[in-house]
This record gives structure tokens, sequence and C-alpha cells, in this order.
């Protein structure tokens, strides 16, 4: 039987990396498709899940509770992002700019395609991020982050029955933003 969370998040702050890291294996879905919502970047979403589980190592000890541990690392995960934002935002060009791009060239597709991919996905995670936190946590494990319903249930800490209910309520609400988005357009 593997390890409670609990037990785990004590253990790293007595410095015991081998708990920790099996912390990092149980919430990456989470983190990283947290920042992907945001971001929209997969190799900067690398780059910042990175950097937030080394800020939540080095700052474990500031933890109080630990049952408050996956919402104090998401919120290392927002404040990495802003971080790096700002510095992308100084260098008027940083690692997002160079995804895009590359993206753009290795992409097989033609380029009114790709516009169009590009803008549709754009407009699905705008969608997405408008959503309700729960719902929007939920469809971002799940066909974000590729997660499994018994890991969301762990990573959200909700019954598998509260699950499939942020699902369906999550894309029923996710469907109509963009019916009604589609409608503005024409």
């Amino acid at each position: 039987m593997p390890a409670p969370d609990d037990d785990l998040i004590r253990l790293s702050q007595s410095g015991h990396r081998p708990a920790f890291e099996m912390l990092v294996e149980r919430t990456a879905q989470l983190v990283w498709s947290h920042l992907l919502l945001q971001a929209r970047d997969r190799a900067l979403c690398e780059d910042l899940t990175q950097e937030t589980y080394l800020k939540a190592w080095r700052g474990i000890n500031q933890l109080d509770a630990p049952e408050n541990f996956r919402r104090w690392l998401l919120t290392i995960a927002d404040n990495v992002r802003i971080d790096a934002h700002k510095k992308s935002a100084a260098k008027k060009r940083g690692p997002r700019a160079a995804g895009l791009i590359a993206e753009a060239v290795s992409a097989e597709a033609s380029p009114d395609e790709r516009a169009e991919a590009g803008e549709l996905r754009g407009r699905a995670l705008d969608a997405l991020a408008a959503l309700p936190s729960p719902h929007q946590q939920a469809i971002a494990l799940r066909y974000l982050g590729g997660a499994e319903a018994p890991e969301i249930e762990r990573q959200l800490g909700v019954t598998n029955g509260a699950l499939r209910g942020l699902l369906h309520r999550g894309l029923e609400m996710l469907r109509e933003k963009l019916k009604d988005e589609l409608k503005d357009d024409q």
C-alpha cells in the first residue's frame, strides 16, 4: 500500500528526497495540466513544472498543513508562470515565442490550416480557462494531461461519481461556451 501524502510531506520536510520524488510522481500531471491551461505551450509547461518542483522542494518547510499541499503547489506553479512571463516580456522574446515558432515551422499542414487549428485551439483553451476551477482542473487533467479517472480522483480529492459529474457538467459548459463563441463569429 502506498504511503499517504501526509507521511510523504512530513518526510520531505525533514529532508528526505525520495519522499518528495514520490509526491512529484503523484502530482506531476496536475501541475503540468494546470500550467498548460495558462501558458498554452507544452515545452514551456515542462520547464515551468520543473521550476515549480524545485521551488517546492526548497520551500517545503513553509507548508504548514499537509492537506493544503496540492493547493500550495498550484500556487507555486502560478507564481513560477507569472515570473517567467515577466522575464519573457522584459526580454521581448522568450521560450514561449521560440516554442511557437518551432511548432509553426515543423508543422506539415498548410499555413491556412495551421492558422485555423491554432485559432481553434486558442478558443478552446480560452473557453476551458473560463470554467469554474473544479471543472477546469478535471477536464485539463483528463484531456490535456491524459490522466485516468483514479489518478484524477486522487489529485482532486473527489469520488468517482463527483469526478464524472465534474467532467460531464464541465464538458457541457465548454460546448456551450464554444457554441456561443462560434455564433458570435458568424
